[in-house]
């Protein structure tokens, strides 16, 4: 089921991007040949809105990327074509007041939903109370076996330390976030799913771990600058899989 659901996304995400490549070119034809074209179909507001549309159809429009990509380049697109409107003054408060809701909305979703796919979800309790815990609500030493970081205009800090990591969320809007699993464990595979849009996140891992880099993005990068010890050797056993899309952000990825 998981594979058909990648697929299937990847099928979507090269067919928009396929329709969209010929719309663009299409339209620089046009232009050329002398048809008249409208200035804003040329702007950069414009790529912003193509860009939201392609990542939200590549992910079925269940992240938050594309309608954030979307309404910035709207914003923008309307405020530069029609200027009587004077709508930059707008714009950060109607930021903050968006970041605001979403703060809102969050909480209420069920964030375990990424694993009940894999049947692990009857393990998302804490050893030692039972209770399914979202690792934001401690300290910044962690030892629950699932990962969940929300970071909006903030910077979060966390070392996890469970001797069993199985994965979790990690979702930076116009925020940051570092995460040290230096110390902890993994038996298998462990998979973090990602949404980053204009933020960033550090990774600090283990250098035998394997990484597998299976993120979609726009305008990204993952940095891999971890120092491998040549007597210690990547182990096949332990790989971190990361998943997700990062949009205007980037990743990087150390070793202590």
């Amino acid at each position: 089921m998981e594979k058909n659901k990648n697929f299937s996304s990847r099928e979507n995400g090269r067919v928009i991007g396929g329709l969209l490549l010929v719309a663009v070119g299409v339209t620089l034809l046009l232009r050329n040949m002398g048809f008249y074209m409208p200035r804003w179909l040329f702007s950069w507001p414009m790529i912003l809105i193509l860009v939201g549309v392609y990542t939200g159809a590549k992910h079925n429009f269940r992240n938050n990327a594309w309608w954030i990509l979307i309404g910035i380049g709207s914003f923008f697109l309307v405020s530069k074509f029609i200027p009587s409107l004077s709508l930059e003054p707008l714009f950060w408060p109607l930021v903050i007041i968006g970041a605001g809701i979403l703060f809102i909305m969050r909480p209420g979703q069920d964030y375990r939903t990424g694993f009940k796919e894999d049947g692990r979800l009857d393990n998302w309790k804490n050893t030692e109370t039972g209770d399914v815990q979202d690792i934001q609500s401690k300290g910044a030493i962690e030892s629950s076996n699932y990962l969940m970081v929300r970071s909006v205009f903030s910077g979060v800090n966390k070392n996890i330390v469970a001797k069993d990591f199985q994965g979790g969320r990690i979702s930076c809007v116009f925020g940051g976030a570092e995460i040290d699993l230096s110390q902890a464990e993994i038996n298998g595979q462990a998979t973090i799913k990602l949404e980053i849009v204009f933020g960033g996140l550090k990774l600090v891992v283990p250098p035998h771990w394997a990484v597998q880099n299976e993120i979609d993005g726009i305008f990204h990068g993952v940095d891999d600058k971890r120092n491998f010890n040549p007597s210690a050797s990547i182990n096949p056993e332990k790989v971190l899989i990361l998943k997700g899309s990062v949009v205007f952000g980037g990743i990087e990825i150390r070793s202590y």
